[in-house]
């Protein structure tokens, strides 16, 4: 039994099973995560952000106190 170096077609051969293996296990993820790719969330717009003068904090909007000057 002697070592026998691999030939062209021979490499080519595990490159096509590797190849294969490597793209059943993507589409069986894909398969079991809904078929699809995650999706990025939404870009949105950027919120104009204040400083409440009455409590400090920052708020896109007015907040729920009775005293908050931000309208």
């Amino acid at each position: 039994m002697g070592f026998k170096m691999l030939s062209l077609p021979k490499l080519l051969l595990l490159a096509v099973v590797v190849g294969g293996v490597w793209l059943g296990f993507r589409l069986l993820d894909r398969r079991q995560h809904g078929g699809a790719k995650p999706k990025r969330a939404p870009k949105s717009k950027p919120l104009d952000m204040v400083s409440c003068a009455t409590c400090g904090a920052w708020v896109a909007r007015a907040c729920a106190r009775p005293d908050c000057p931000v309208e």
